[in-house]
């Protein structure tokens, strides 16, 4: 196998990183990005992301350009034409694909004419042979680890040395402005919490009920002002008037109006953060805030939010319950059938009893546990929140 010399990484110019996939997967994808800069500090880094899961990327100063499949962002992949490879071909030094598909393997081998950094599932033998041939660096997919432990993989099956894995987000002064002219129009002015009920499909869904009975009782024991966000969907919107209106405290609302930048410079701004398995919550991990985020049957030792302040090895150790690492705590119940990975009971895409069993009082346990009655009353300090002026 090929392995990266010191004189090899004087040769590296041009790096790009695949993965079409979500938007979670996007971010986790990040901590790769600060490895390679900083082995190859004068490289221009590109990706390739699906349209709608990649576009925060545009504001990282360690990212040259984002180039868009035209996949389908909804599923992770989809329906995709070709064009876009046309972009891509033999352009960079090397080429690494974040994902064991077919897709993000192909455009890795068309972009580059150096290196080329591909993972297969290592259980397909015939159906993965042309991978491990045509590949400098072929990685089988090393079950079961965090996915953002696939960065350490991969700079390790390069040469590099592992650390830290950071993910970021970065936003600048602008749209800092138009966080403050939101949270100022809402009439937010003191210390605020935030609260995100929306996952994008049902089955990780808590009741609106039991936000709003979170809501409350965090606003009123701790003196923060709710804050709840949406995407611009037009039925998150709806749901997050109803649900905000089970509210005794009533929150400010944010609907939609924020992009992934400005989103995470909200949270970081936020004393604390509520939510579900879903990008947002991965967001607010980068920021290093207080947060509990609820999940259901997602596996947790490869999808929790990461700890950028844990040890590289960090996952959580447990197949399912509550777990903390650093300043995130997730909520998980113990039935024996959790996590089962799959899109609800029998694959029926609603909520199921693993999310729907987890009660008010638990999640009011974990916030005491996060801030207490000694909360420092200091706003967190992001890692992700350099400008870019």
């Amino acid at each position: 196998m090929t392995s990266c010399s010191k004189h090899a990484k004087r040769t590296i110019k041009t790096i790009l990183i695949i993965n079409i996939r979500l938007i979670g997967d996007v971010i986790l994808t990040t901590p790769l990005i600060g490895l390679l800069k900083e082995a190859y500090p004068d490289a221009a880094i590109d990706l390739l992301v699906n349209r709608g899961t990649g576009e925060f990327l545009e504001k990282d100063p360690r990212v040259r350009g984002v180039i868009y499949s035209n996949g389908d962002a909804q599923s992770g992949g989809g329906r995709t034409g070709s064009g876009y490879l046309l972009k891509l071909f033999r352009r960079y030094d090397l080429a690494i694909n974040l994902n064991a598909s077919d897709r993000g393997n192909i455009a890795a081998l068309v972009a580059s004419r150096g290196w080329r950094v591909g993972i297969y599932f290592g259980d397909r033998f015939w159906k993965d042979f042309w991978k491990r041939l045509l590949f400098s660096h072929p990685i089988p997919y090393p079950f079961p680890i965090h996915y953002a432990r696939l960065c350490q993989v991969v700079a390790q099956r390069l040469g590099l040395a592992v650390a830290n894995l950071e993910a970021k987000v970065y936003w600048d002064r602008e749209d800092e402005a138009k966080v403050a002219g939101l949270l100022a129009a809402r009439g937010v002015q003191g210390e605020y919490f935030v609260v995100h009920p929306f996952a994008r499909w049902r089955y990780k869904y808590w009741q609106p009920e039991k936000f709003a009975a979170a809501s409350d009782a965090i606003a009123d024991r701790y003196g923060l002002q709710p804050v709840w966000t949406s995407s611009p969907a037009a039925e998150e919107r709806q749901e997050l008037a109803a649900a905000a209106a089970l509210c005794r405290v009533a929150p400010a609302l944010i609907p939609g109006e924020l992009n992934l930048n400005q989103i995470t410079c909200l949270l970081s701004g936020s004393a604390f953060y509520l939510g579900l398995d879903t990008a947002i919550s991965h967001l607010a991990a980068t920021t290093g805030i207080a947060m509990v985020a609820l999940y259901g049957p997602t596996i947790t030792t490869m999808w929790s939010p990461w700890n950028n302040r844990g040890p590289v090895a960090q996952q959580c150790p447990l197949p399912r319950g509550r777990q903390r690492s650093g300043s995130i705590i997730v909520l998980q119940k113990e039935l024996p059938c959790v996590p089962c990975g799959q899109a609800g009971c029998n694959g029926d895409g609603l909520e199921p009893p693993c999310m729907l069993d987890i009660e008010v009082a638990e999640v009011l346990s974990a916030v005491s546990e996060l801030l207490g009655p000694g909360r420092q009353q200091q706003k967190s300090v992001s890692n992700g929140g350099v400008h870019r002026d």
